[in-house]
């Protein structure tokens, strides 16, 4: 027998997943088989009948046979319900499907979900979603028509014009190391990916998505798929609370069976297994079957793979969102109890002192923003699951002295300690929290980029720049007190308070204003012309026409330059500086005053 292959769903934000999602929940005939869809525990089920009815007519045509009971969804989409969906090795997730919007194709956080189904080495189909607000779309009638004879009764531009958005599609996840086709075009699905072009508002392409879903999972992953007697093993999704009931561990079963009664072992937020024992074992009630409303679950007495199931058991409190959760007795105990070990040792990161703090929610979250933040070289510190504290402020406070942008803490979907947040405000320390992990990586680095920006502004009103200049022939205004002449910029930029010096290294004074078009002017840059007051020199003497003029730069803000602003400078600007260290042999140069 086979289970029932588990799907999740991923993409950018506001790209359709929940829609999607929702679109799916009603795939039926009737109102009355509205029922045979059962809502699970941060799950859902789409039974094979209800699949087979959907999909009737392709399946005749691709003269496809189901042998698997149906699909189980989970209900919650986004990375971090597909990260948290973990076991040793990669995630319990059989297939994914990447939802993608055809207006605006790739987006960073879809970049971030196939890098992660990359990681994971978890096959997935696209989802090309939103085809009804394409220009020129008609919408069928009826609706849950297929998508390939939807598609011949649009218009020939029409056609094209997403023909056009597909093969931009494939372009683009071609650099990503996978080949990819529209649907009914793919000639070998061990090597091509499926691109299924749908519609959340009018189910266009829902049955195709359905009927390759599960068809691929039967096909490719049937040895996977095969279920037998033993215990049972989960992965936690979530943690809730329960009126009633306490704190409660929503768990998906992929593999064996759980019982009410049987011991469990699951870790802890700091890695350490702990055992427990199930209470109970919950599903939800129909909504038609609930007559108090705060009667909201119903107990069974076992759950077997692939389904979502609510846990009620000793140390709930203790456990941690992407934990797995085996079922063990007095001669297993040691044994699995090695193995959630070894999952948090996959999560373990090479620490540094002068390193970011991280806290997230869960194991699959916090696993899944190490890597990112190692993908980005961002150093961390310290990595962990549970609530911002104080230490960790103080932590970062102390990192900050030396490095500022690693002074910063990241919480990921996890609260903070009135205290820690008061500390920060006090320390100044930068906290970066989200519910997105895309967010939470996006944000710091601009806020990083906007600061370094900040800071070049700041030092670049108070440092020299490198520049060359040259007098300009018959542009001389005033010979002395202050000595007025015509320049043009050659490299670089000038401003007021710069010195300037000669090729020779002859210091001739600091440039007391600016003007550009008879307007005063801060600064000048390269290719503009205009006429400097310089406080010392005598023209004809240390100042003549065509003569070549540098910023005079000393040692201490050439050094900081080098070190802090080198991205900032253009490559002529470093060139540049690099003739001025020679012109200046960081010596003391004798001055016109």
């Amino acid at each position: 027998m086979l289970r029932q292959p588990i799907v999740c769903v991923l993409g950018h934000v506001d790209h359709g997943k929940t829609s999607l999602l929702d679109a799916l929940r009603k795939t039926r005939i009737t109102e009355k088989e509205a029922g045979k869809i059962t809502q699970g525990i941060s799950s859902w089920e789409i039974p094979i009948g209800m699949i087979e009815s959907a999909c009737g007519a392709l399946m005749n045509k691709m003269k496809t046979k189901f042998s698997i009971p149906g699909l189980l969804f989970i209900d919650t989409p986004g990375h971090e319900a597909f990260v948290n969906l973990r076991k040793r090795g990669g995630s319990i997730a059989d297939i994914a499907i990447l939802v993608i919007d055809v207006n605006q194709g790739l987006q960073p956080q879809t970049k971030e979900a196939i890098e992660i189904l990359r990681e994971y080495k978890t096959p997935f189909v696209v989802a090309f979603t939103k085809i009804d607000t394409m220009q020129g779309w008609v919408e069928n009638r009826p609706k849950n028509t297929c998508f390939t004879d939807v598609l011949q009764t649009q218009r020939e531009d029409v056609r094209d014009d997403l023909d056009k958005k597909i093969y931009e599609l494939v372009g683009n996840l071609s650099q990503y190391g996978f080949s990819c086709e529209r649907f009914d075009r793919v000639d070998d699905f061990t090597q091509q990916i499926a691109i299924i072009p749908t519609s959340s508002e009018t189910r266009e392409g829902l049955a195709e998505l359905l009927l390759f879903v599960a068809g691929l999972a039967q096909k490719f992953m049937e040895k996977k798929l095969e279920k037998g007697p033993g215990p049972g093993k989960a992965s936690i999704l979530e943690l809730k609370e329960e009126r009633g009931i306490g704190k409660t561990l929503d768990v998906i079963v992929y593999e064996g069976t759980i019982r009410e009664g049987e011991d469990i072992v699951f870790s802890q937020a700091d890695g350490t297994p702990i055992r427990s024992r199930v209470k109970a074992l919950l599903k939800p009630k129909p909504l038609d079957q609930r007559t108090n409303p705060e009667e909201k679950f119903t107990t069974v007495k076992s759950v077997e793979a692939a389904a979502g199931v609510k846990i009620a058991c000793e140390n709930a409190d203790h456990a941690v969102a992407g934990s797995s959760v085996f079922v063990v007795n007095d001669q297993t105990a040691s044994q699995m109890e090695d193995e959630l070990r070894k999952e948090a040792k996959e999560i373990e990161v090479e620490t540094n002192e002068n390193g970011v703090i991280v806290n997230a929610d869960a194991l699959g979250s916090l696993e899944a923003i190490v890597r990112m933040l190692k993908h980005e070289n961002i150093p961390i510190r310290h990595a962990r699951v549970g609530k911002i504290v104080k230490k960790d402020v103080l932590e970062a406070a102390s990192v900050a002295k030396g490095n500022q942008f690693l002074g910063v803490v990241f919480g990921f979907n996890t609260s903070m300690e009135d205290d820690a947040r008061q500390t920060a405000k006090e320390e100044h320390v930068k906290l970066f929290e989200e519910k997105v992990i895309y967010y939470l990586i996006e944000n710091y680095k601009q806020w990083k980029q906007e600061e370094k920006e900040a800071e070049r502004k700041k030092a670049f009103q108070t440092i020299p720049l490198p520049a060359r200049i040259q007098v300009l022939e018959n542009h001389c205004f005033r010979v002395s007190s202050p000595c007025i002449f015509g320049v043009e910029v050659l490299v670089g930029r000038i401003r007021k308070g710069t010195r300037l010096m000669t090729e020779s290294g002859v210091s001739i004074g600091e440039i007391k204003s600016i003007q550009k078009e008879k307007e005063s002017v801060d600064e000048a840059k390269r290719g503009d012309s205009v006429a400097i007051a310089v406080q010392g020199p005598y023209f004809g003497r240390q100042v003549k026409e065509k003569f070549v003029l540098y910023t005079e730069i000393d040692r201490n803000n050439v050094k900081t330059l080098e070190e802090k602003y080198g991205q900032a400078l253009s490559d002529e600007e470093k060139e540049l500086l690099q003739v001025i260290k020679k012109i200046r042999g960081f010596t003391v140069i004798r001055s016109t005053k």
